[in-house]
């Protein structure tokens, strides 16, 4: 059967894994609307249009843009694969012109509960979801730990991802330090910091069923151990399972989510952290594992059954993870069966001129960069 989807907000640095688990399947066209002329991804062979609209704050004008490339084209599904993008179409999703050719989406509500870290702290409280404990610090205020233990986390409720701003704080002076210098406009979750691993289960939902999922344990971290993972082994667990499970059916998901776990060695549980709200940095893993999530996300959304798939318990480096591996291990370099099968390499022998862009334009800013600080 032919496809034609709509990724309405291909700007986002995902864009290239969304590409690379869509090229696995025939018959898929790909139209993409991005706010950046020059992106590197427009020259990929996969995508059959690249429509550059300039970039606007006005959420409506994005929405007619989106209704301009429905009268172009013959387009099935519209499928926006960023928080921004899902937000803005589950607020306005009346007001899509073609709006039976939208993607499953979580309500508005849902989606707000889910992405912002503390009204979900609330609610697995509520809901007696295990999770680290911690309290929301409302802006302006300067916080006294008096109901956790230190080391502590803090980190914005709302709007940054990837690990950018989170802290770690051994005593109540140098948090209060922190929250001085500061100039915070947004509330800040502190949170009592656990021993113990990374582990993250992947999902496609509707009304809070799970269609599909993965699980993956960390091997590799990034130099910010907050950070996405640069290197991970999938692996099943059936109490994890059970708890993201029932997460989702509380939340009535529908479409897509990447659930952040930490196993806590004392208490020997796993607590969950956060809910991305979008498609995931290890999305081209789990499509190596068996699970093509954009794949399986437009057949859900199309009303297409499918067998609820399973997954192999391989391991997987990303760009980042391959080269700190390969600087610790230059014998690595020989290991080429993994390294063509279990790292996004094989992704970039088949369509080269976007991964070259990408490291040619990471280069030219590296040396401007350097250039000025001389």
């Amino acid at each position: 059967m032919k496809f034609s989807i709509l990724i309405p907000d291909g700007e986002v640095p995902i864009l290239p894994s969304v590409i690379n688990c869509l090229s696995q399947v025939k018959d898929i066209k790909i139209f993409v609307i991005s706010n950046k002329k020059r992106y590197p991804m427009r020259y990929s062979r996969h995508i059959h249009n690249f429509a550059y609209y300039p970039q606007t704050d006005v959420e409506l004008e994005w929405i007619d843009n989106i209704n301009e490339e429905l009268k172009k084209h013959d387009i099935d599904l519209v499928m926006p694969i960023f928080e921004n993008g899902i937000k803005i179409i589950a607020k306005y999703r009346n007001q899509i012109s073609f709006k039976d050719k939208l993607c499953i989406l979580p309500s508005l509500d849902n989606f707000k509960l889910a992405n912002n870290k503390g009204l979900l702290l609330y609610f697995l409280e509520k809901h007696n979801l295990p999770h680290p404990r911690g309290f929301v610090a409302k802006f302006g205020d300067i916080p006294k730990v008096e109901s956790l233990k230190y080391p502590v986390l803090v980190k914005p409720a709302s709007g940054l991802g990837g690990g950018t701003g989170i802290c770690s704080f051994d005593n109540q002076s140098s948090l209060e330090a922190y929250f001085i210098n500061s100039k915070f406009d947004h509330d800040i979750i502190v949170q009592e910091r656990l021993e113990g691993y990374d582990i993250g289960c992947s999902v496609l939902c509707k009304d809070g069923v799970i269609l599909a999922h993965t699980i993956q344990k960390a091997t590799l971290k990034d130099n910010n151990p907050f950070a996405p993972l640069t290197g991970l082994i999938f692996v099943e667990n059936k109490d994890l399972y059970l708890t993201i499970e029932r997460l989702m059916k509380l939340l009535n998901w529908s479409g897509i989510a990447h659930v952040d776990l930490l196993f806590d060695k004392k208490e020997e549980k796993f607590k969950i952290l956060e809910v991305n709200t979008r498609f995931w940095t290890s999305l081209d893993a789990s499509m190596i594992a068996g699970v093509n999530f954009p794949y399986l996300y437009i057949l859900a959304s199309l009303g297409i059954d499918f067998k609820k798939p399973n997954y192999e318990y391989l391991e997987y480096l990303n760009i980042k993870g391959l080269l700190k591996t390969l600087q610790l291990n230059k014998k690595f370099i020989f290991e080429t069966d993994f390294i063509l099968n279990n790292t996004p390499i094989k992704f970039a022998i088949k369509d080269p001129i976007p991964f070259l862009l990408k490291y040619i334009l990471f280069s030219k800013n590296m040396i401007a960069s350097k250039l000025k600080k001389n």
